[in-house]
């Protein structure tokens, strides 16, 4: 009975004190709370909101500097390569200037040994329709060929007086076209020398290269032609061009070449 007596007077002053408050207060009070409950929602959700934003900021930042990076690096790189290429596109054109300076140098030792090819053969057409001389044209070269015996009698290092008016027409001929060295060679057959001519050279390597000097002194000292252009080499037997079995072939083989290049 006494509890049931205390709760009666419980809801007694409660509805006192609520009686105490004006209605329309305690509306705003409860509005103004839900406000504020709402509000403070809001502002959780927009921080929300603005952590994501500044997350996905974040990541479109990180991307775009990986992007940078991969961007400078490939830019660097090209860098390089057009660095290389430069370099190798001026490399290829100071070889190409060389190349075509040579072409040029090189057409013009072929017309300068070409024009000394015609005035040969038009100077000695019967020697060479008689197969005593021949002359072959080569890259850089030009190459004269003489059977020993219109120049030497036989035995002999000596020029004959035919071989002197050959060897004249040729040094004519040289001295017109003086940017040309002349290498004379000189060349056996394999047949041992007699005793005759064993007393003056002991092998066929001697008389080879008596022959070449023979010739070039005479360019020298008849024909006028500049002792540094002249050179003289003895081969003996050892290059022949032909068989030295028979007597056509070892024909073949006593001869002195005559070789024109361009002067370095």
């Amino acid at each position: 009975m006494r509890n049931k007596g205390l709760g009666i007077g419980l809801c007694f002053i409660c509805s006192i004190v609520i009686s105490c408050v004006p209605k329309t207060k305690y509306l705003d009070l409860e509005t103004d709370l839900k406000n504020a409950r709402l509000e403070s929602a809001g502002k959780d959700q927009k921080i929300h909101d603005l952590e994501l934003y500044k997350n996905k900021l974040l990541e479109e930042i990180k991307s775009l500097q990986d992007r940078y990076e991969y961007s400078t690096k490939i830019a660097q790189q090209l860098y390089d390569n057009i660095e290389t290429l430069s370099a190798e596109l001026k490399e290829r054109k100071l070889e190409l200037n060389k190349k075509k300076s040579v072409i040029e140098i090189q057409d013009q030792v072929i017309k300068l040994l070409d024009d000394t090819k015609k005035t040969i053969e038009s100077s000695l057409k019967n020697k060479i329709a008689a197969q005593e001389i021949e002359v072959v044209s080569m890259t850089d070269t030009l190459k004269v060929v003489l059977i020993d015996k219109i120049l030497f009698d036989s035995g002999s290092h000596n020029i004959n007086d035919n071989g002197k008016k050959l060897l004249m027409t040729l040094a004519k001929t040289f001295k017109e076209n003086n940017k040309q060295q002349i290498m004379v060679e000189g060349h056996t057959d394999n047949v041992p020398l007699g005793a005759d001519l064993r007393t003056n050279f002991p092998s066929n390597w001697e008389l080879s290269a008596a022959r070449a000097a023979a010739v070039v002194r005479f360019f020298q000292k008849e024909g006028g032609l500049e002792p540094q252009r002249l050179s003289v080499r003895g081969y003996s037997s050892y290059k022949p061009v032909a068989s030295n079995n028979n007597e056509e072939g070892r024909r073949q083989n006593r001869r002195i070449e005559i070789i024109l290049k361009p002067q370095q």
